[in-house]
């Protein structure tokens, strides 16, 4: 649960990169919700969210050094990527899901 606090807060750090340069808002959105998802791998055991991570921390980096010329890039490519992601993980929770009704196992907790 506390996780999900780490997003918000560090979201102040976007207040001086916007008033710096605000072509950096969206690449470094996008390396602060990467660094969000790292702890995910291990809370929910899904690798998935290492890839997710990095994929964002590297696109954002590359959007701000290389391709910093366009405001909106960022936000879309993070739309995009969070996009393919969500279907990726939906895919893996599914085919979790068939597999334990398949073989009669269940988990209570």
């Amino acid at each position: 649960m506390q996780v999900a606090f780490v997003l918000p807060f560090s979201m102040l750090l976007l207040v001086p990169v916007g008033l710096y340069r605000l072509n950096w808002f969206f690449p470094a959105l996008m390396i602060l919700l990467g660094a969000h998802y790292l702890p995910f791998a291990s809370l929910y055991g899904m690798r998935m969210f290492l890839f997710l991570a990095g994929i964002l921390i590297a696109m954002g980096v590359m959007i701000a050094f290389w391709f910093s010329g366009t405001l909106s890039l960022g936000a879309w490519a993070t739309g995009l990527v969070l996009l393919v992601f969500a279907w990726i993980g939906r895919s893996i929770a599914t085919d979790e899901t068939r597999t334990r009704v398949t073989t009669g196992i269940e988990r209570t907790i």
